[in-house]
């Protein structure tokens, strides 16, 4: 029986964990916006889950982008993006991080003034991870990394 053919014919696993930041970041925002706008702190603590779990998985996303970028075929007009791409998230990733540790640190002394600097944080957060996500997309749709390869024939 092949189990999971599609995940052994990847070229690495960074495909794989690309999408849980990409979910939990922007649900982050979402809810912190609902946790200002309604004052409620069952919506920011699901706000800061939101953004711890996307903080981990931007760490893991990066990783798993640093050693895909070893293993990949890049045609030579896209060098300049992957770059661009490398660069952009592991800052989406440390500020990620540091919103996440940050929130941490204070989540017992969120007052509005906290909560609204978390905000803008999340905003700035999520405007680049969505430049860079376009970018990794350009890689992979217009650039043909990791997925233009000769079709197998079956055995």
């Amino acid at each position: 029986m092949d189990f999971f053919p599609g995940l052994r014919a990847m070229e690495n696993f960074h495909p794989v964990f690309v999408h849980a930041p990409l979910t939990l970041l922007p649900l982050a925002l979402v809810f912190q916006a609902l946790a200002v706008a309604r004052k409620r702190d069952d919506w920011q603590k699901l706000a800061l889950w939101f953004l711890c779990l996307g903080a981990l998985g931007a760490l893991a996303g990066a990783g798993t982008g640093l050693l895909a970028e070893e293993e990949v075929t890049v045609p030579q007009p896209g060098w300049e993006t992957i770059e661009r791409h490398e660069l952009l998230m592991l800052i989406t990733t440390g500020t990620a991080v540091v919103l996440a540790g940050g929130a941490l640190w204070l989540r017992k002394r969120l007052t509005p003034a906290v909560q609204a600097g978390l905000l803008v944080g999340l905003l700035v957060l999520n405007g680049l991870l969505l430049i860079g996500a376009d970018l990794g997309g350009r890689l992979v749709y217009e650039f043909g990394v990791s997925v233009k390869k000769e079709a197998v024939q079956p055995d």
